[in-house]
């Protein structure tokens, strides 16, 4: 019963306002927890483990807290992620969350702590809890200078990747993957909001496109795309993500005008020379 609890989350997060389940605020996992736990008839406690087992992994124990393990996260940090510090050694740090799936987070706490990061799953209105009791309330000061590094992380800097697939984990994996080695992203769930947000921002360089897709399968999308009347999206380059190495659909697929492709599981090193390939390839049309 709750081996969907992804899509429970995304549906909740979609009522709050969330683009997804990796940029959902605080206050919108707060509220998208308590929207999935009352539609699962299910306690938060309940929620937590089903989340655990279904990311594999551990239910945070705030008894086992070591006091001194707050030293490694700012108070900022922590309020802003709504992530509370359990206790480290010398290569880890294991985190309270109640979004197992932020690959932002954990890119910033290992950078932050310089060691490797063990997410325990908790309800995010008990992490709060603990936050508030550990560091005191949020300040004027740290809200101003949580917005001055929030806007900071999202600079632009490499080229703009425009990432299609209607599966949350799949893509938070290629962002993390593209902004890792220095990409812009943006995201759409389904192939129709790809090609208005192509419209909406004719600044994509890129597109990585699902061909197993819900509404619109890759290859009608792609169809969509080049049959387009503005060259500024019938040009963009575009990446197919298959599921299997099926020489008919790869074949369908460069006659309908796709750059390249790749095959999940994702080959994280050959997928961003392929990305870059494709991007060098368009600067000699």
């Amino acid at each position: 019963m709750f081996g969907n609890w992804l899509v429970a989350m995304g549906e909740a997060l979609a009522f709050t306002g969330a683009e997804d389940v990796d940029t959902a605020t605080p206050e919108q996992m707060t509220q998208a927890w308590a929207l999935v736990g009352t539609t699962a008839e299910m306690s938060p406690a309940e929620l937590a483990a089903g989340i655990a087992t279904q990311s594999e992994l551990g239910i945070a124990d705030f008894g086992t807290r070591e006091r001194h393990v707050t030293a490694l996260v700012p108070s900022e940090v922590a309020h802003r992620r709504n992530i509370f510090p359990l206790r480290c050694d010398d290569t880890h740090i294991w985190i309270a969350t109640g979004n197992p799936l932020s690959q932002d987070a954990r890119r910033e706490l290992r950078e932050l702590t310089g060691r490797t990061i063990v997410f325990e799953v908790a309800p995010p209105d008990s992490i709060t809890q603990r936050i508030d009791l550990e560091y005191g309330p949020f300040t004027a000061e740290e809200r101003e200078l949580s917005a001055a590094l929030a806007q900071a992380t999202n600079e632009p800097t490499g080229p703009h990747i425009l990432v299609v697939d209607d599966e949350v984990g799949q893509r938070m994996l290629l962002r993390s993957i593209l902004e890792e080695a220095g990409f812009r992203v943006g995201l759409a769930s389904d192939g129709p909001s790809a090609v208005e947000l192509m419209m909406e921002d004719p600044t994509f360089d890129l597109v990585t496109l699902d061909y197993w897709l819900d509404r619109m399968n890759g290859l009608r999308v792609l169809q969509h795309i080049r049959a387009h009347r503005s060259p500024d999206i019938s040009d963009i380059p575009v990446i197919m993500v298959t599921g299997a190495d099926d020489r008919q659909i790869e074949m369908s697929l460069f006659e309908a005008g796709t750059d390249d492709f790749v095959t999940k599981p994702i080959d994280t090193p050959l997928f961003v020379l392929r990305v870059r390939a494709v991007l060098r390839r368009r600067r000699y049309r």
